[in-house]
């Protein structure tokens, strides 16, 4: 006994007047609606697509897509954020571990303006490790303010205001170690990560850590054409931060813009001394 032919030949559909919703948007500007139902389906060779009858569908309308959603989201919460003339914070440590405290601060406002901008002299020296890493020196720091010179000056810019920073949890936890060193109550304000959203507008998706992969700030930096000289002290990484920020909030169409066409030219085409140069 024959078997019982499940799809349609392209022609067949073709014949009945039945469409893709690639032909219904080309032909028709028809989309189908949340209700209309495939009338069958056309085999391809590797696979089947569903077709639809013209009669059962609608004027298409542009809609936008999860990732495209997404994004909007994203640019909105830092649309917000400025306009809710939020602060953008950095800050520079002496490690990242349970004992290490702030040793640089910088404070934004969404000018760009510093508020504050200070290097702070640590309890103990900054390793030499560290110091390599930033370029923070023992000897730049001897003469800095400590923390509780500054620590009053600081709560009275951060009260009742939304402070940003790229991986806000790092800052945040430093400057509560910081507070506690010298025996001090940090305070508590509202706060947004420019790393999170920047990860989520980017859209590569971690599956070990089930995130969003969280990118470098000179990286997003460079991405939003906003990188600086001087990375890894507080003041470059502060104005970063904040360009990320009026990056995003630029987008809140939720579309990524163009990026720049780069000419690629195979190595072995080059002059030898350009081909050292690339090595």
């Amino acid at each position: 006994m024959a078997r019982t032919r499940i799809h349609l030949t392209p022609a067949e559909a073709e014949a009945k007047g039945w469409l893709c919703c690639k032909h219904l948007k080309e032909r028709h500007r028809l989309m189908p609606g949340l209700s209309t139902r495939p009338v069958g389906s056309v085999w391809q060779g590797q696979g089947a697509y569903d077709v639809y009858d013209p009669v059962d569908c609608v004027p298409w309308r542009w809609e936008p897509g999860p990732a495209q959603l997404r994004r909007q989201s994203v640019a909105k919460q830092a649309k917000d954020l400025i306009g809710g003339e939020c602060l953008t914070i950095d800050t520079e440590t002496t490690g990242v571990g349970d004992d290490d405290e702030v040793c640089e601060i910088t404070i934004l406002d969404v000018t760009g303006a510093p508020i504050l901008d200070t290097l702070i002299r640590p309890t103990r020296p900054i390793s030499d490790e560290t110091s390599a890493y930033n370029g923070i020196t023992n000897a730049m720091l001897a003469s800095a303010p400590s923390w509780p010179e500054v620590a009053e000056q600081y709560a009275a810019i951060v009260a009742g205001r939304t402070v940003v920073a790229y991986n806000t949890a790092f800052d945040v936890r430093l400057l509560r170690q910081t507070h506690e060193r010298h025996g001090l109550t940090a305070p508590t304000f509202s706060t947004a990560c420019a790393m999170l959203m920047y990860a989520a507008w980017h859209g590569e998706y971690d599956s070990n850590r089930d995130r969003w992969r969280w990118l470098k700030l000179i990286d997003a930096a460079t991405e939003c054409g906003v990188a600086e000289d001087g990375a890894h002290r507080a003041l470059a990484d502060a104005r970063m931060t904040l360009g990320v920020l009026r990056y995003l909030q630029r987008y809140t169409n939720g579309r990524r813009p163009p990026r720049p066409k780069v000419a690629t030219v195979l190595q072995e085409t080059l002059p030898p001394v350009l081909d050292c140069a690339i090595q």
